[in-house]
């Protein structure tokens, strides 16, 4: 099953260009800036950037969390881009003291792992939508071989609601307990998770629950903020409501049942995503567990 645009793998790319394009910067990119400033801001705690090693799965044509670390003076040992998309490392990189390295044109399923090894750091933002199910378990399959022990891994991706539906550009957007379980099922450990945007209507009925108690602070904030900046600020709070998701994981193998934070993949009821392909996946390999490296 293709997107709307009728691709399997669908290679758009969101930049700062396409952005102001518009007059005025969404949520969409927002998102994306808070994606790569978590990640630096993670780095600079105890100087971590100074040993990392990350490989960027989706890196962009515009290599943004390099671009970020590299102004933000939180240059890593070392930095390779993954894009599927023909690319150039940008100018700006191309005198100056940080070298990243870049892996373009290819998809990353089929990049060997002879000498690229050890990386300590992965990202993949903003990827596993743009594939069928079968290709996203693919690449997270392929991920681990590139890892070394005790590496953490970010992923986001949008979560799907069926009465929303999917972006256009967009092969398969999962359900956020499909995502979830996807990611345990392949053997990676949740170790935190976060909202990454919402819509309003989605979570403003949350706000006064378990204690919280902002919904004073909402209406003060949406005084002056616009939905665009306040899809982005009470977000992370409810991540079982957004529209998107940060996951912070490690990958451990087989995880044990107290491990895990989401049913088994076989046991979720309903579409998990908006592929039809997940039927087949899930009727015909008894769900990713197969594909789990132990």
């Amino acid at each position: 099953m293709a997107n709307a645009r009728g691709k399997e793998i669908d290679n758009t790319h969101l930049s700062i260009d396409q952005a102001e394009a518009r007059g005025f910067i969404h949520r969409d990119y927002i998102a994306h800036c808070l994606r790569w400033t978590h990640v630096s801001k993670y780095l600079h705690l105890q100087a971590r950037y100074k040993t990392a090693r990350i490989i960027d799965i989706g890196c962009g044509k515009d290599m943004p969390l390099a671009r970020m670390l590299y102004t933000s003076r939180l240059a890593p040992e070392k930095y390779v881009g993954v894009e599927y998309n023909k690319m150039e490392i940008p100018d700006m990189f191309k005198n100056s003291s940080f070298q990243p390295e870049l892996i373009s044109g290819v998809d990353f399923t089929t990049v060997p792992t002879s000498k690229h090894v050890d990386f300590n750091y992965s990202t993949c933002f903003e990827v596993l939508e743009h594939v069928e199910p079968i290709k996203a378990i693919a690449i997270l399959d392929h991920l681990p071989k590139f890892l070394s022990e005790n590496s953490v891994s970010w992923f986001s991706t949008p979560c799907w609601d069926e009465k929303v539906g999917a972006a256009a550009n967009h092969v398969n957007e999962m359900t956020y307990e499909a995502f979830g379980s996807l990611l345990e099922e392949m053997g990676y450990k949740i170790l935190k998770h976060w909202g990454t945007f919402a819509s309003i209507k989605d979570y403003k009925k949350e706000l006064n629950g378990a204690g919280i108690g902002l919904e004073t602070t909402f209406d003060k904030l949406r005084e002056y903020y616009d939905s665009n900046y306040l899809a982005t600020i009470f977000a992370p709070l409810f991540p079982e409501y957004s529209r998107n998701v940060l996951w912070e994981t490690q990958y451990v193998g087989k995880l044990k049942i107290e491990e895990r934070k989401f049913k088994p993949i076989n046991k979720l009821e309903g579409r998990l995503g908006s592929s039809d392909k997940w039927r087949d996946l899930v009727k015909c390999l008894d769900c990713a567990r197969n594909y789990v490296r132990t």
